[in-house]
């Protein structure tokens, strides 16, 4: 079987990308850590500080490369420095190095993990994943990228934070598209198996909702019920979230209200 080398194999879309790769391929991980999977092949490293990467990328046929870091996403809220400047060690640094390395070592296929919207960014964060995608593009492998709209975690996430506050004042008409990691990961899958595809088809969840929707349904199953007033949205703002939502591209299954039902609280 062909090895796969997965970064950011302990997150929620690694999780679910590696439960699908395990019965096809030798699947390796470079983690700060070592996992507790014994089907997997751990490799302890860092991309911010070029560790393990060598070792990870050697006799390896397809890089899935899923690790980001967003302060911002970890937290599960924006501060007023998200809008300013966001780590570029892991998504742009990080990148770089795994790309030379994995050039290196002749591996045969990099997919890249992104975000739909990213080339129309309005946050430093969604410019470092551009960056990072333009490393691929005219790297010496073979690559695919791969975009998702927001994941169901995240915005169950932010939400649970933000209803630690009495009222809770958002932008209810907006648009989200909100999509489940493992609809993604059979999406990222199937991609390994194919091999490069160049830019994909962007991938985001089964329906669009405003962010009310989003809201009234998470209070409702979730049960943490806030008095919510509406803001305003500037043309400039609904556009920004209309960037993030692809309505014409590919589409999971899970919806937001099932995904909620079948997933407990963080």
């Amino acid at each position: 079987m062909d090895t796969v080398l997965v970064t950011g194999g302990t997150g929620h879309l690694g999780r679910d990308l590696i439960g699908l790769l395990k019965p096809d391929y030798r699947v390796r991980v470079l983690a700060r850590s070592r996992g507790t999977d014994p089907d997997v092949e751990w490799v302890r490293g860092d991309l911010a500080a070029g560790a393990g990467i060598r070792e990870a990328v050697s006799g390896v046929r397809t890089v899935v490369h899923a690790a980001t870091w967003s302060p911002a996403a970890r937290r599960g809220y924006l501060l007023p420095t998200d809008f300013w400047r966001s780590p570029a060690d892991v998504d742009v640094d990080g990148t770089r190095r795994l790309l030379d390395e994995a050039a290196r070592s002749g591996v045969g296929h990099f997919a890249y993990v992104s975000i739909v919207g990213v080339d129309r960014p309005r946050l430093p964060y969604l410019r470092l994943k551009h960056a990072a995608e333009e490393l691929v593009r005219v790297g010496k492998v073979p690559w695919s990228v791969l975009r998702a709209t927001q994941f169901h975690w995240l915005a169950d996430r932010m939400l649970g934070k933000a209803a630690r506050m009495p009222v809770l004042p958002l932008p209810t008409d907006i648009e989200t598209q909100p999509v489940d990691s493992g609809d993604f990961a059979a999406y990222v899958a199937q991609r390994v198996a194919d091999g490069p595809g160049g830019q994909c088809e962007d991938f985001g969840g089964p329906e669009l909702l405003t962010f009310g929707d989003l809201v009234s349904q998470w209070q409702q199953i979730r049960g943490r019920h806030r008095s919510v007033v509406r803001v305003p949205v500037p043309d400039r703002l609904g556009q920004a979230a209309r960037d993030l939502t692809c309505p014409t591209g590919r589409r999971g299954t899970l919806t937001w209200s099932a995904w909620l039902l079948s997933h407990p609280p963080e």
